[in-house]
């Protein structure tokens, strides 16, 4: 009994291992069929535009508010919202009543200083007569001047007190248009009561636009994309108001006072827009897109092609595909095929700790350690291809030769060159790589060179999971 016992479960055990290597097995089998199938894309020609986004407020480009001149209570409004105004026309009237018995008042006092100073001068004149027959004393002639004087400079006063109340009522009474424009805004109504110019709060009275035909856009940039951003600029820009539509303006100024909110550093760019159309009105929030760079008839690929990275491959196969990838274009089979064996061979020596002298002093080994990259290969980052063969040749020699031209730039005119690969299936269905320089993008598309031999190929887009 025992010995059946011992054999059954024996036989549980190993059933039950079987069936667990059968379910790896398939498991393996579905996640790696699945692994292979791809969503695929073409290498096309067309237009690419790289901006920076950003978002403002449209303002008007210049306006004027008009304030009080005096106080006062509101006798009539002759202007209202949107109205189109001409310099020097009466938009508003304050109530001149008590201006005008003030008026009269003053012109009283004129005439009462006026015949005082008559008065007065006809006693110098008399005291200069007495004076000079030495029947008055110098004293006296000296104050008689005096008083002359003092009445004279109280009928001046008079006099401009006169003129202030009636400058008043003439004019600043009557409120007019400083500028040819639009009232964008009324701030009174007949019988309100304002406050004249001469306090330190004077009552706003209207906001006149000079026009409506241009507009201005302020705009918050990053910190990040402020150094892309330049006067003159072309930008881009749409409204929620007008939808499907699209506006254009150009950059007025940077504004290198730097702003802070939530941690964040921006700064403000000036924008002006043209409005002919009127659709453009002060307060509208825009969309803006600043054009850093235009290219057409280029070759395009989607952007997400770039990121793609196979998962059915091992770091070494992948790495050993991208080094493939990097060889310069114009190396005959043989250099490539000997350019791999001694990148295979170095990879082993480098797992067994060995470092092959004839490797070192071809630079393999620090391409693969992620040292320097050799003249002409665009191989993956860290690494790239090994100028030729072991016996040198043509190839070897044009790439020298192009190093030293490269040596004899200017640190200015360096180029700072991005190279990605583009996967795809070769003929035999097996995955394979080509390093493209990477240019321009506008996150859906991208600009790519050097791709020529993916022309009419399917390029893996992405891992399709069914």
């Amino acid at each position: 009994m025992i010995k059946e016992s011992r054999l059954t479960v024996a036989a549980t055990v190993a059933f039950l291992f079987i069936m667990h290597a059968l379910l790896i097995s398939c498991s393996g089998k579905k996640t790696a069929a699945k692994k292979q199938n791809y969503e695929f894309t073409t290498l096309t020609k067309g237009s690419i535009v790289s901006t920076v986004t950003s978002t403002g407020t449209l303002a008007v480009v210049s306006s004027v508010d008009v304030l009080a001149e005096m106080s006062g209570r509101i006798e009539k409004v002759s202007a209202d919202y949107n109205d189109h105004v001409k310099k020097g026309q009466i938009i508003a009237t304050i109530n001149t009543d008590l201006l005008k018995l003030q008026e009269k008042s003053a012109k009283a006092s004129v005439d009462k200083a006026q015949a005082t100073y008559d008065l007065q001068e006809l006693t110098v004149q008399n005291d200069k007569t007495l004076y000079e027959k030495e029947f008055l004393s110098e004293f006296d002639y000296k104050s008689a001047l005096a008083a002359l004087s003092i009445d004279k400079a109280e009928l001046e006063s008079a006099e401009v007190s006169l003129e202030e109340i009636t400058t008043e009522i003439n004019q600043y009474a009557y409120i007019t248009a400083p500028i040819d424009g639009i009232i964008l805004s009324r701030e009174i109504d007949a019988g309100s009561s304002v406050t004249g110019g001469s306090t330190s709060s004077p009552t706003t009275l209207f906001t006149i636009a000079k026009n409506l035909e241009q507009m201005e856009i302020e705009a918050e940039v990053d910190e990040l994309d402020i150094s892309s951003i330049q006067t003159g600029q072309k930008v881009t820009f749409t409204v929620e108001a007008a939808p499907g539509v699209e506006f254009t303006g150009n950059v007025k100024e940077v504004r290198l006072v730097p702003e802070t909110s939530d941690n964040l550093v921006y700064y403000y760019v000036i924008i002006l827009a043209d409005n002919k159309s009127g659709k453009l009105l002060p307060g509208m929030t825009a969309n803006i897109n600043f054009i850093k760079e235009e290219k057409d008839d280029i070759l395009t690929v989607p952007s997400a092609a770039l990121r793609f990275t196979p998962s059915t491959l091992t770091d070494a196969e992948k790495n050993r595909l991208l080094f493939a990838a990097g060889l310069p274009p114009d190396m005959s089979q043989e250099e490539k095929n000997t350019a791999l064996s001694q990148y295979d061979e170095q990879l082993k020596n480098k797992s067994s700790g060995k470092i092959s002298t004839e490797n070192k002093e071809s630079g393999l080994s620090s391409l693969m350690s992620g040292g320097g990259r050799i003249p002409g290969a665009g191989g993956p980052p860290g690494g790239g291809a090994p100028g030729g063969g072991p016996g040198g040749g043509k190839g070897q020699h044009q790439r020298t030769s192009q190093t030293e031209q490269n040596k004899e730039k200017q640190p200015d005119e360096a180029e700072t060159v991005t190279r990605k690969p583009l996967w795809y299936l070769d003929e035999n269905g097996k995955l394979a790589a080509v390093m493209v320089q990477v240019g321009i993008s506008d996150s859906l598309k991208t600009e790519v060179s050097g791709a020529d031999s993916l022309m009419n190929k399917k390029i893996i887009l992405k891992i399709k999971v069914e």
